[in-house]
């Protein structure tokens, strides 16, 4: 994914406009349009339908698609801390 952040919260900061393009969407999450208007046909993403051929997806949802897609944070153990001398 082209976007690296940390949570929700920091993609609504770096996501200004209320809704988005198939396009725009596509480029922040480093997959093709069609796959966005696949997830849209699917019910996986919400989206507006504006026409025939034009939908808008809503912030909350491009957040959702990019949080779900983010890497998991990694858990580092201190192995030193549980072997006895």
């Amino acid at each position: 994914m082209a976007l690296a952040v940390e949570s929700s919260t920091d993609l609504g900061e770096l996501l200004p406009k209320a809704f988005y393009s198939p396009a725009e969407v596509a480029a922040l999450a480093s997959v093709s349009s069609s796959t966005i208007l696949n997830y849209v046909h699917d019910g996986r993403l919400a989206a507006v339908r504006l026409s025939e051929r034009t939908y808008r997806i809503p912030r909350k949802a491009v957040i959702r698609l990019l949080a779900l897609e983010a890497p998991a944070p990694s858990v580092t153990v201190d192995a030193s801390r549980d072997v006895e001398p």
